[in-house]
């Protein structure tokens, strides 16, 4: 299956690149250890949050284990500082300025992780692990502004207001069989099944200070859009770490391509009023069911260990330039490998013990997966483009994903120091996270660029029980 998987390409029916985008993201979680080392344990294994990165590492465990994590978060976002320049909108030769307003969510709180594995009776020559986990992979909240004023020929002003607000939910169930030859060699398997929430509304609004010839009054031309897809989705993931010598693993792991199923729902609509007279506004909605799968991934991680310290590093790369989207039969030419470039994950964490504490320390780095040049196109889809004569559908915006930086800290308490008793530990871990973004607004056939970061702050708690 694995092997097959190399080939496959993202099949989706009535989409755009951007939308599939927001499903290939992974966020930093899991437990709290997993996270306070920056998420670089897939060959050190023995924490449930390497189920899906590498199954191997399910394998480390000798005893078994129950763990929750909570997390309690908030998110910001930052633009682009205020800017004002001169140019030329459609003939309008005047001086524009340009304001990306910031807005911040309100905190909330989070069941991030539960798993736990079940370790087989230690033979001779190994055993075999079972394990579980529930991990959220994306939940994001943002809402982001834009507002711009300019003159026009005649010297009279005219303003432009935007607002998208987006809820990204991505939650995965994993299940996991592993084997540990004599810790040697460790083997595994995981079957991930995934679930999907994905939304997003906006609006843009242009006011006119002074009424165009034919109209009496002061007018504004409005368009609002809202985008939302439900569904599920599964995966295959197989690995092994090799110990060449007592205090290095390596390992190697391949993720096959997650297929989703998909039902989305898209409307809009576009109106004009003078006060209070409105007109019939220009509406376009469509549903519909479609599939997907995202890339193959290849995970090359490497874990060393003397005395009371952990050092781990880790890398993910994703292959996404061999994808391409398609209505049934029919693949989308201006969708896919032309929008998005492959990406990948660096990761690098430490973990010192001191007695019955541990402090650890990590980085965590996703490069971008659109490029730069890449813009929406809704032409070679009936859903997108609409039909006999219809409006077909607005996205007066795109947004492109860019790079993800993680800085995180962790501390550990656990009872027992002996791995031979039943222990509890509770871990801590902070996490910040930045992402650089970008999104291309379509306003007057003018395409204004705009650069924001979205920060995240998030505080864990993971508490356990091995025995």
């Amino acid at each position: 299956m694995l092997i097959a998987a190399v080939g496959t390409v993202i099949t989706a029916g009535a989409q755009t690149s951007f939308d599939a985008a927001k499903l290939f993201e992974e966020e930093l979680n899991g437990t709290a250890r997993y996270v306070g080392m920056g998420g670089a344990m897939s060959a050190l294994g023995n924490d449930m949050s390497v189920i899906s990165h590498n199954p191997a590492g399910i394998a480390a465990y000798h005893k078994s284990e129950v763990n929750a994590t909570l997390s309690g978060f908030g998110t910001s976002v930052e633009t682009s500082p205020f800017s004002s320049e001169s140019h030329e909108i459609l003939g309008y030769d005047g001086y524009t300025t340009y304001y990306s307003g910031n807005d911040k969510s309100d905190i909330g709180m989070d069941l991030d992780n539960l798993s736990f594995v079940v370790c087989g009776n230690e033979g001779d020559h190994g055993y075999v692990n079972f394990g579980f986990s529930y991990r959220r992979l994306l939940n994001l909240d943002k809402t982001l502004t834009f507002y711009e004023s300019f003159n026009d020929a005649n010297n009279d002003e005219i303003w432009c207001d935007f607002e998208d607000h987006q809820k990204n939910k991505v939650k995965s169930f994993d299940f996991n069989i592993s084997y540990n030859a004599k810790d040697l060699f460790y083997f595994g398997i995981t079957l991930g099944l995934l679930s999907t929430d994905t939304w997003s509304e906006g609006y843009i609004m242009d006011y006119y200070a002074k009424a165009p010839e034919g109209v009496n009054q002061k007018y504004k031309l409005n368009a609002a859009k809202m985008n939302t897809a439900t569904g599920n989705g599964w995966n295959v993931a197989a690995g092994m770490i090799v110990r060449p010598i007592q205090p290095l693993r390596l390992g190697v792991a391949v993720k096959s391509p997650t297929w989703f199923r998909q039902e989305m729902g898209y409307s809009d609509v576009m109106f004009a009023h003078n006060l209070t007279e409105y007109n019939d506004p220009d509406k376009f909605e469509s549903y519909t069911d479609y599939s997907i799968s995202s890339p193959l991934s290849l995970n090359l991680s490497a874990g060393f260990t003397i005395g009371k310290t952990a050092l781990g590093v880790e890398y993910e790369n994703h292959f996404v330039e061999r994808a391409s989207l398609s209505v049934g039969n029919k693949r989308m030419s201006g969708q896919g490998a032309i929008d998005y470039k492959d990406y990948s994950t660096l990761s690098c964490g430490i973990e010192q013990n001191i007695g019955k504490l541990s402090l650890r320390a990590g980085y965590n780095t996703t490069s971008p997966m659109i490029r730069e040049d890449a813009l929406v196109y809704l032409g070679d889809s009936e859903f997108n483009a609409g039909t006999n004569g219809e409006l077909g559908r607005l996205d007066f915006q795109t947004e492109r994903l860019g790079r993800v930086r993680n800085f995180t800290l962790g501390l550990g308490y656990c009872s027992a120091v002996d791995e031979s008793d039943s222990q509890f530990y509770i871990d801590v871990a902070y996490i910040h996270t930045n992402r650089q973004n970008g999104f291309n607004l379509n306003q007057y056939d003018d395409d204004i660029d705009i650069d924001y970061i979205t920060k995240k702050d998030k505080l864990m708690v993971t508490m356990g029980w091995c025995f």
